[in-house]
C-alpha cells in the first residue's frame, strides 16, 4: 500500500506548509478545527514542551486537517508526515479493533474522568493495547473521555420519546453507541465531527451525537439545530491524547521522553477538565439563545436500560463479528482492573476538577510509573 507520506511528497501537497519551519522543529497534526478542545490543549502542550526543553523540541501545530485528514491521521503519523498528533480510534475500526471493541465501557463506568484515565492506563501497560498501536509505528500516550453525548437535533420538535427516534439519521462516531442507536430504531451515521455542521444544515442527518461543547465553543452547531436531548450516551474515550511517530520517539533522549511524560500528565488533566466545563457552559449558552434543552422520556430511558441489562445489546457477538476479537471476555477482563482502579482513585479525590490535584493523581499512578528508557522503545 502506498504510504501517505509518499503520496504527499509525490504531489507536492501537505508538506509544503512545513517547509519554512526551522530544521529543529517538528510537525503536530490535528484534524479538529482551530479552537476545539483537543487543539487548545495541543497548543498549550507544544508551548510548554518547547519551554521545558529549551527549544530542543519545537512543534508546529497544523489543525483543521490541513496536514492530515481525520481518517488518515493514524497512518500519517506512523509514516512520519507528522511526528505527533491526534487520532480518533472510531474512525479506523479495522486498524484499531481492540480499542474499538472496548467501546461500551462507558455504560459500565459512567464517570468520564475515571473512564479516560482507565483507557490511558490500559494503552500504556497492557501488552495487547501497546501492540495494537505499535503495528502502525506509533507510540500512544494519554487519555480522556468526553462527557456523555446528547443528541443535537434540527427536528421540528425536541426528541423525548422512543417513537420519535424511529428512522432518524443520527451521527455517532462508531462503536457500541452506534449499535445502541440502531437497536432503538435509529439510522446511525458515522462521519467525522468536522462534517457535522454541513450535514445538519443540509438535512443529511437529523441529529448529531457529539459533546455539547460543539454547540457554541468547539463549533457552532446551535446555528443549524433547534434542540438538545440530554441522552448522556457514552461519549468518546477510546483514543489516546497523543500519538508519536515511533522513529521520532526513539530518537529522543531519556530526559526528553521523561519531560514529555510529565507534561502529558498535565495535558491529560487540562483536557479532561476542559471537556467537562465546556459542556456545561455550552448548554447554558444555547438555552439562553432559545434552544430547547430536554431530558429523554421514560420510554427512551427504559429502552436504554433494557439494552444495557441485556449484555450491552449483545456486545460479545458484535466484538467477535465486527472487530474479529476471538475472546471478548478476555479483553474485557483485561480492561476491568483499570476501570476499578481509576473509579476508586477518582472517587477518592477531593476535587477531580482541580488541575493540580488531578495532574498529581495521574502522574503518581500512571505516567510517573513509566520508564522513559524503555517505554515505546521495543
Amino acid at each position: 500500500m502506498t504510504s501517505i507520506k509518499a503520496l504527499l511528497l509525490a504531489g507536492g501537497v501537505g508538506l509544503m506548509a512545513a517547509t519554512s519551519v526551522a530544521a529543529e522543529s517538528y510537525r503536530m497534526a490535528h484534524f479538529q478545527p482551530e479552537g476545539e478542545t483537543t487543539v487548545r490543549t495541543a497548543k498549550w502542550f507544544a508551548e510548554a514542551l518547547n519551554e521545558a526543553t529549551n527549544g530542543e523540541i519545537a512543534f508546529e501545530l497544523f489543525s483543521g486537517g490541513v496536514l492530515l485528514p481525520a481518517k488518515s491521521s493514524l497512518q500519517g503519523i506512523g509514516d512520519g508526515v507528522a511526528q505527533e498528533g491526534f487520532h480518533t480510534s472510531g474512525y479506523t475500526p479495522s486498524e484499531l479493533p481492540l480499542s474499538n471493541a472496548l467501546s461500551g465501557s462507558g455504560y459500565i463506568v459512567s464517570d468520564p474522568t475515571a473512564l479516560g484515565a482507565a483507557y490511558a492506563d490500559w494503552v500504556a501497560n497492557d501488552p495487547e493495547g501497546q501492540a495494537e498501536f505499535a503495528e502502525h509505528n506509533v507510540v500512544p500516550f494519554g487519555g480522556f473521555s468526553t462527557p456523555g453525548y446528547p443528541a443535537i437535533c434540527n427536528t421540528s420538535e425536541p426528541i423525548t420519546e422512543l417513537d420519535q427516534l424511529q428512522g432518524l439519521k443520527i451521527r455517532f462516531p462508531g462503536g457500541l453507541t452506534s449499535k445502541l442507536a440502531q437497536d432503538l430504531g435509529v439510522i446511525p451515521v458515522n462521519i467525522p465531527a468536522t462534517e457535522i455542521y454541513q450535514a445538519l444544515q443540509t438535512g443529511q442527518i437529523d441529529c448529531a451525537g457529539i459533546l455539547a461543547a460543539w454547540l457554541n465553543i468547539d463549533n457552532s452547531l446551535d446555528e443549524v439545530s433547534n434542540s438538545v436531548t440530554l441522552l448522556n450516551w457514552e461519549g468518546s474515550f477510546n483514543s489516546p491524547v497523543q500519538l508519536y511517530n515511533k522513529d521520532f520517539w526513539q530518537s529522543l533522549t531519556d530526559e526528553q521522553r521523561g519531560t514529555i511524560m510529565e507534561l502529558v500528565a498535565q495535558a491529560h488533566a487540562r483536557l479532561q477538565i476542559d471537556f467537562l466545563s465546556s459542556d456545561e457552559k455550552a448548554l447554558a449558552t444555547s438555552e439562553e439563545k432559545g434552544h430547547a434543552i430536554v431530558e429523554p422520556g421514560e420510554s427512551i430511558q427504559n429502552a436504554v436500560q433494557e439494552w444495557v441489562d441485556n449484555g450491552l445489546g449483545g456486545r460479545n457477538e458484535l466484538v467477535k463479528d465486527v472487530y474479529g476479537v476471538e475472546d471478548p471476555e478476555a479483553l474485557f477482563s483485561s480492561f476491568q482492573p483499570y476501570l476499578d482502579k481509576w473509579a476508586g482513585l477518582i472517587e477518592g479525590m477531593e476535587d477531580p476538577g482541580n488541575e493540580e490535584e488531578l495532574t498529581k493523581v495521574l502522574y503518581d499512578n500512571l505516567y510517573g510509573q513509566l520508564d522513559p528508557a524503555t517505554y515505546g522503545m521495543d
